[in-house]
C-alpha cells in the first residue's frame, strides 16, 4: 500500500486498522501455504525425476543416461571366469546314442607295430567323444480319403480316422509354433523360420490357427499348475502392466519351486491378487508392499528385502534428517544381505540366523521408531507403515525355505516384460489366453527341466486322439 492509503486508514479508525492488518495477516497465511504446497510439488517432482533401478522398483533398462553413469563402477579383485573351488560344468553325455562309430589305432604307440584285425581287442573301457547334429526335416504324410459306388448308386466318401486332424499341419509342427511364438517370435517370423529350417510351407494366418488350437489344449494344464500352486508352502508374487488393444491391463506372476503361473486381468485390485493366490491363501507369500496383498496376514507374508533396501535408498537420497535416517536404515539392511551370502552358510539352520541378525533387526527396529517421531509427514507414514508390518520382515528367519527376496517371481516376469515390449501387448481376450497359457507352460517347464516343444507336442497329439491331457507336473 501506498503511504497515503496507509494514512487514510489510519485516519478511519481503530476498526479499520485492525480489519486492515487481519486481512493482510489472511494474505501471508495464504502464500505461506501456497509456498508449502510449491516446495512439496518440486520435492516430488524431483523425487520421481531422480527414481531409477536403484531407489525404486523400476527396471535397470528404465533408467536415464545420468542414472546409469551414477551405478557403482568399482572393480572386483576377483579374476574373470569361474573361481577356485568352484564346481565345473560339463555337458553330459547322452545314454543312448543315434550312432555308434568305433575307431581303433593302426599302429602301436610303443613299437610302432601294425594293429591287425585280430589284434582289435579294447583294453579298458572306450575313450568316448559325441557329436551332436540337428538332423532337420519335414516328413508328409498323404492320406487319401477313397471314394465308393454302392449298387444302390450313392457315392460314399471315407472319413478321417480319429487322430488325424482335418488341418495341414501335425502335432510337432503346431507344438514348434507355440514354442517359437513363447520365445517372444511374431508370428510372421515363425512361417519364416519354420521355412529356412524345416522347408515349411506355412503362411502367418496358419500360425495363428495353430495357437488357437494350442491355447485350447492348454486350458486343462493352466488349472493344474493352479490348483498345484494353491498347495504350495511358499509362492512369490509379483506383477507388471501389459497392453491390450491400448488398454492398460496387468500381468501378474506367481512362483513355486517347480511351477508358474501368470494370468492378466483389466484391474489391479485385490480381485486378481485372490484369483491368484486365493481368497484365504495357505503358505507363504513374498511379495512386495504393494497394498493388494494385504489381505493376506502378516504371519504368511515376506515382504521381499530388495525392495524394502531401495526405499530405503530413496530416503536416503533426501535432504535433511528424512535422508540421514535412509541411509542409516540402508546401512543396516545392507549388513542383513552381507550375513544371508556369507559363502558356506547353512541356510537350513535359522536359529543361526536369528541369532546372526538379531543385532541388525533390533537397529533397524529403533531406527523406524524414530522415523515414526519425524516432523517429515512421509518419513512418518514410511516408518509407521513398516512397523505396522514388521512381522513381514522376518518370515524368513522363522520358517524354512521361505527367501528373504521376491527374485524367483521377478526373474519369471523378466521375459513377459521383454514379450510385452516387442510385441506391444495383445489385441483381444484370446490373446491374453494365449499369451498367459503359454507363459505358464514354458516358466513351468523351465523350473522342471523339462523340454517345452516336448510337452506340447505330447499335450497335443492326446487333444487330436480324444484322449486326457498329459500332466504338467509330476505327481507328489
Amino acid at each position: 500500500m501506498r503511504r497515503d492509503e496507509i494514512d487514510l486508514v489510519y485516519a478511519s479508525g481503530r476498526d479499520a486498522v485492525a480489519a486492515l492488518i487481519a486481512a493482510q495477516a489472511a494474505r501471508i497465511d495464504e502464500l505461506v501455504a501456497s509456498n508449502a504446497r510449491l516446495v512439496a510439488r518440486v520435492e516430488e517432482l524431483e523425487r520421481q525425476s531422480g527414481r531409477s533401478s536403484r531407489n525404486s522398483s523400476l527396471p535397470p533398462s528404465r533408467d536415464s543416461p545420468d542414472a546409469r553413469k551414477a551405478r557403482p563402477k568399482k572393480r572386483s579383485e576377483r579374476r574373470q571366469g569361474g573361481q577356485g573351488g568352484h564346481p565345473g560344468r560339463h555337458r553330459e553325455m547322452v545314454a543312448d546314442p543315434d550312432r555308434l562309430v568305433a575307431h581303433w589305432p593302426s599302429a602301436c604307440g610303443g613299437c610302432g607295430a601294425a594293429v591287425n584285425d585280430d589284434d582289435r581287442v579294447c583294453d579298458g573301457e572306450a575313450v568316448r567323444h559325441q557329436i551332436s547334429e540337428i538332423v532337420v526335416s519335414t516328413e508328409v504324410t498323404e492320406h487319401q480319403r477313397m471314394r465308393v459306388r454302392c449298387r444302390c448308386g450313392q457315392r460314399t466318401l471315407a472319413d478321417l480316422p480319429t487322430g488325424v486332424h482335418a488341418g495341414a499341419f501335425g502335432p510337432a509342427i503346431a507344438a514348434a509354433a507355440a514354442t517359437l511364438t513363447a520365445a517372444r517370435v511374431s508370428r510372421r517370423e515363425v512361417a519364416r523360420l519354420l521355412g529356412d529350417l524345416c522347408g515349411l510351407q506355412i503362411s502367418a494366418a496358419s500360425v495363428e490357427t495353430l495357437l488357437k488350437r494350442t491355447s485350447d489344449t492348454l486350458e486343462d494344464p493352466y488349472i493344474e499348475v493352479l490348483a498345484a500352486l494353491d498347495e504350495s508352502p511358499v509362492r512369490g508374487a509379483d506383477e507388471t502392466s501389459w497392453s491390450q488393444a491400448g488398454q492398460t491391463h496387468w500381468l501378474s506372476v506367481a512362483t513355486a519351486t517347480q511351477a508358474a503361473l501368470f494370468q492378466i486381468a483389466d484391474r489391479r485390485d485385490r480381485d486378481p491378487a485372490r484369483a491368484l493366490l486365493g481368497e484365504n491363501p495357505t503358505g507363504t507369500i513374498v511379495s512386495d508392499r504393494y497394498a493388494v496383498c494385504l489381505y493376506v496376514d502378516d504371519s504368511q507374508r515376506q515382504l521381499c528385502l530388495a525392495h524394502v533396501l531401495r526405499d530405503f535408498t530413496a530416503l536416503g537420497e533426501r535432504p535433511g534428517a528424512p535422508g540421514r535416517l535412509g541411509r542409516k536404515l540402508g546401512s543396516e539392511l545392507s549388513a542383513v544381505f552381507v550375513t544371508l551370502n556369507t559363502p558356506g552358510r547353512d541356510t537350513t539352520n535359522l536359529a543361526a540366523l536369528r541369532l546372526d541378525l538379531s543385532a541388525p533387526r533390533e537397529r533397524i527396529h529403533d531406527l523406524l521408531s524414530q522415523g515414526t517421531r519425524s516432523r517429515d509427514p512421509k518419513t512418518r507414514r514410511f516408518c509407521g507403515g513398516l512397523l505396522e508390518h514388521e512381522p513381514a520382515l522376518w518370515t524368513f528367519t522363522r520358517l524354512p525355505g521361505v527367501p528373504a527376496t521376491n527374485n524367483a517371481a521377478e526373474r519369471a516376469l523378466r521375459h513377459a516384460v521383454q514379450w510385452r515390449k516387442t510385441s506391444y501387448g495383445t489385441q483381444t481376450d484370446h490373446g491374453d489366453r494365449l499369451v498367459k497359457r503359454l507363459l505358464t507352460m514354458r516358466e513351468t517347464c523351465r523350473l522342471q527341466g523339462r523340454r517345452l516343444h516336448d510337452y506340447l507336442t505330447a499335450a497335443i497329439t492326446a487333444d487330436l486322439h480324444g484322449q486326457p491331457t498329459p500332466a504338467l507336473l509330476a505327481p507328489p
